[in-house]
C-alpha cells in the first residue's frame, strides 16, 4: 500500500511543479504606474525595462513625473526563464540614463489569474506597480 501511494506521488508531483512554472508559456505583463519616483533634485523622466531571460521590452518615457502612469501591456511568448526583472530608469537627454531601481521577481503560473508586483526603488521610497500572468 505504501509503495502504491509513493508511486502515485512520483507521478503527480512533477506535473504540479511543471504547472506552476512560466517557462515556455506566454507571459503577459502590465506595467501600471509608479509612485514617489525621484532622481536627484529634479523630476525624473521615468521608463521601465522588463526582462525575461534574454528578451526585454520597454515602456514609453513619461516626462517630468514623480507619479507616472503607463498602463502598458507587454507579451513574452515562450518565456525562457521563470525570473522577471524590472529596471526603472530616468531618461536623460545629454548624459547616460540613471537607474532608479531594479527588482527580480520569481514568476509562477496561477491559471489565467494575474499576480501583482510592487518593485521598490533603490531609495526605498518610490515604487513601480505591475501585474502579470503566464498561460
Amino acid at each position: 500500500m505504501k509503495l502504491a501511494v509513493f508511486a502515485c506521488l512520483l507521478l503527480i508531483v512533477p506535473f504540479q511543479a511543471e504547472a506552476s512554472s512560466c517557462y515556455g508559456k506566454t507571459v503577459q505583463i502590465w506595467v501600471s504606474n509608479g509612485r514617489n519616483l525621484h532622481e536627484g533634485l529634479g523630476r525624473p523622466d521615468p521608463y521601465v525595462v522588463v526582462k525575461i531571460g534574454s528578451d526585454s521590452k520597454k515602456t514609453k518615457v513619461i516626462n517630468s513625473s514623480t507619479n507616472p502612469s503607463w498602463m502598458e501591456k507587454m507579451e513574452f511568448p515562450e518565456a525562457t526563464s521563470d525570473m522577471l526583472q524590472m529596471e526603472v530608469w530616468d531618461k536623460d537627454d545629454f548624459t547616460a540614463d540613471d537607474k532608479l531601481g531594479t527588482c527580480m521577481v520569481p514568476m509562477s503560473s496561477n491559471g489565467h489569474d494575474f499576480r501583482t508586483i510592487e518593485c521598490k526603488m533603490d531609495d526605498n521610497t518610490g515604487v513601480v506597480n505591475a501585474f502579470y500572468r503566464c498561460f
